[in-house]
């Protein structure tokens, strides 16, 4: 038995000596790709309701501040160190000393919230965890929102109250809850126990807890900090809850809107809120950068700029790398062959990329040489018809000939005509002359043959 056994384990130990180069080289894309959907789907539900759950029942719009913020870290820590320092200013005028600052409009307007933007501040990886999942998924984590504002609400910890207003909506098939200041002018901030106010909570991570001042007002189970005082501009955020985005407001508000939270977001004055890459300031985590490649680059990494990443065939590539890790996380026994289609398919894209790159470049050659052929035969007739300063020769079956023929035909018929007249005026004065004559060479014969005859 002690033979058989040896024989197995140097026939094993050979076998794994003598594997092929291409099945160490599938097993390591095996588990880069692993690696890549593991790092997708790192954040659980459980995670992200965590994550969610010290901020869900917030107003709306003091909501969406507070997502949009998380994805610009650098400008919440300088926020929070300017208004540590600051700490005397009123939020009238912390809205007017920011007013030319380059941060993000909604770090502007959680300037006024000081214990809250300090808590922001304080727990980086809070903050970091939560702008990343905005960027990656932003309906997932409105919809996690909807989920915990639900369990609260079956509580009876979430109603209207003197500080809030809860307004629900039946849509497609599911609820929607909507909170608002019950004030526009004024914003109540609620602190809670996540374990209390949700009820027993259902996931194995445990709710982040943030603590609050000993002087909040108690209402239920919620502890609500002193009133802050805000301007018409802190509304101009909003959450589009039927398609799960965030939306924005065009241009500076000017008044407080007073109907109906349901109706706000449908006007054509709200767009979808855009992150902005180039206001980021701060290196972007390995997740954001590979669930979103096209959109989401390092600082470091800027030659390869957006509008190329977009446009290029390689983002193409990377979706399909996606795609083939999460087939592999199904099917474990194709892993070899998913791997040869996917290294098949980069080389057929790299391929078309450097065909469409030549016949790009060509095309624009052509072009180039077709504006050359145009421009020098405009300037061609230009200089043409510049140069013509002497009348052209009249051809004889022209119209000008033609005219002119007739022009001398009528010239010789008036010279005949004239030539005629005078030539019938003299004949008449020749004869008048000539019978004058005669008349009077008869006369002076009578009168002679009287006078001079013989005598």
């Amino acid at each position: 038995m002690k033979n058989i056994a040896l024989s197995i384990v140097i026939a094993l130990g050979s076998t794994a000596v003598g594997l092929p180069a291409i099945a160490q080289q599938s097993t390591v894309d095996t588990s880069a790709n692993q690696t890549l959907a593991t790092s997708q789907t790192e954040v659980s539900d459980a995670q992200l309701d965590s994550l969610l759950a010290p901020i869900a029942l917030y107003p709306d719009t003091l909501l969406t501040h507070i997502l949009i913020a998380s994805t610009y870290p650098l400008d919440v820590i300088s926020a929070d160190r300017w208004r540590q320092s600051n700490k005397n200013l009123t939020p009238e005028q912390v809205e007017d000393a920011l007013e030319d600052v380059d941060w993000d409009p909604s770090v502007k307007a959680l300037a006024a919230f000081t214990d809250l933007l300090n808590t922001m501040a304080n727990d980086l990886d809070w903050l970091q965890q939560l702008g990343d999942s905005v960027l990656v998924s932003q309906d997932r984590v409105l919809d996690r929102v909807q989920i915990l504002r639900q369990h609260a609400r079956n509580t009876g910890n979430l109603d209207t109250n003197d500080y809030v207003e809860v307004e629900t909506e039946q849509s497609n098939s599911r609820e929607i809850i909507y909170i608002a200041p019950r004030q526009r002018e004024v914003v109540y901030v609620p602190y809670y126990d996540p374990q209390i106010v949700y009820g027993n909570w259902w996931h194995p991570v445990a709710p982040i807890f943030w603590s609050h001042h000993v002087n909040y007002h108690r209402h239920r189970n919620v502890y609500w900090s002193p009133r802050v005082r805000i301007s018409a501009f802190f509304s101009f955020g909003a959450v589009h809850w039927s398609n799960r985005h965030v939306v924005v407001h065009r241009q500076p508000v000017r008044r407080f809107y007073r109907g109906s939270q349901r109706k706000r977001v449908i006007s054509n004055d709200y767009q979808r809120w855009q992150h902005r890459v180039d206001h980021r300031r701060a290196r972007y985590s390995q997740r954001v950068v590979q669930t979103k490649p096209t959109r989401f680059v390092h600082t470091s990494n800027r030659h390869l700029s957006t509008r190329r990443l977009a446009a290029s065939p390689g983002s193409r590539s990377i979706s399909k790398a996606r795609s083939v890790s999460n087939a592999q996380l199904k099917a474990p026994n194709q892993n070899r062959a998913l791997s040869n289609n996917r290294s098949v398919s980069t080389n057929k894209t790299n391929k078309r990329f450097a065909e469409k790159k030549q016949y790009n470049k060509q095309a624009i050659l052509n072009k180039l040489d077709a504006n050359k052929r145009h421009y020098a035969k405009t300037s061609a007739k230009t200089s043409t018809k510049s140069r013509r300063t002497k009348p052209q020769s009249i051809k004889p079956e022209s119209a000008i000939r033609k005219i002119d023929t007739n022009k001398a035909v009528k010239d010789n018929a008036r010279t005949y005509r004239t030539d005629a007249y005078r030539g019938k005026g003299s004949q008449n004065r020749t004869s008048q002359i000539v019978r004058k004559d005669t008349i009077l060479n008869k006369g002076g014969l009578n009168k002679g043959g009287s006078n001079k005859g013989p005598k």
